[in-house]
């Protein structure tokens, strides 16, 4: 069963909840937009440290990815860093610096350092600034935290050389109240949460992504919203998934349209909701 027979049958012209950074698709709440905004003065402003924070799935890896696509690509060079568990001060240093392009590494970490240094100061003498977003932060080992403290120290007389965009689940927000790290907590200027959606907000964003993908909002009724939001507690990946799986629930049960039943059946079956769930296949279609 291809893609495109599944959308067809419900009117839409393509998946709107497929798990992909698909800027097209994204829907700004207040919370989102603040966030936006708050990201990129911190990066045109010129500050060593903003970090981004939230649930997994809010949509904090989006975000940062349009604040970063809406930088003036000539004055601004992005890094982009994935952290994975356990990550140090070693391997953070030496990613940043093969993806800024030095190829010849020096084995100690102060050397490193002045290498990054000489590169960072060689984009600011061309006008531009290197600014480094590390996602999946809270992966981070102590050592290669308190090396962005020094990374801050990275500087000019009139100016921070490098921004690092820390995007990160709650957790190391947490983490950094710990008075080890109140050195590294001073230096970040803006600290942007992200919190789940509202059920207000979830109907909405469900709406919005039917209507770009030419469907109509018709597809679930009041109740099948509620359950949506009940189900995937507002957080939006969890929305996206739940919504896939409805439609291919309703589908194979020869259905037209989403309702609470079926969500909840589709959602027992990822591991969202847990126990005995109504049986739907009498509900006319």
């Amino acid at each position: 069963m291809s893609q495109g027979t599944w959308t067809e049958k419900f009117g839409l012209n393509r998946n709107p909840f497929q798990d992909t950074l698909d800027t097209d698709l994204f829907f700004r709440t207040r919370q989102h937009e603040e966030a936006l905004i708050k990201v990129r003065i911190g990066i045109e402003d010129r500050h060593a440290l903003v970090l981004l924070v939230g649930q997994s799935g809010t949509g904090k890896t989006l975000v940062s990815q349009l604040v970063l696509r809406g930088l003036d690509q000539q004055t601004h060079i992005p890094a982009f860093i994935y952290a994975y568990p356990g990550m140090g001060k070693g391997p953070l240093l030496a990613a940043i610096l093969a993806e800024i392009g030095v190829d010849k590494q020096e084995r100690f970490t102060h050397q490193r350092l002045n290498q990054l240094q000489d590169q960072a100061l060689a984009l600011h003498s061309k006008g531009k600034r290197l600014v480094i977003l590390i996602d999946e932060a809270h992966f981070l080992k102590a050592d290669a935290l308190h090396l962005l403290r020094t990374l801050s120290n990275l500087e000019t007389e009139q100016e921070k050389l490098i921004t690092v965009l820390l995007v990160a689940e709650q957790s190391l927000a947490r983490r950094l109240l710990r008075p080890t790290y109140d050195s590294l907590r001073g230096r970040i200027t803006f600290s942007v949460g992200l919190e789940p959606l509202t059920c207000e907000e979830t109907e909405q964003f469900i709406k919005f992504r039917l209507l770009k993908c030419g469907g109509p909002i018709q597809l679930l009724d009041k109740e099948a919203y509620e359950t949506v939001h009940r189900i995937s507690k507002g957080i939006p990946r969890e929305i996206n998934r739940l919504l896939y799986n409805g439609f291919i629930e309703a589908l194979t049960s020869n259905h037209t349209a989403l309702t609470s039943g079926i969500l909840q059946a589709a959602g027992k079956k990822i591991g969202l909701v847990y126990g005995k769930v109504v049986s739907y296949t009498s509900v006319a279609a």
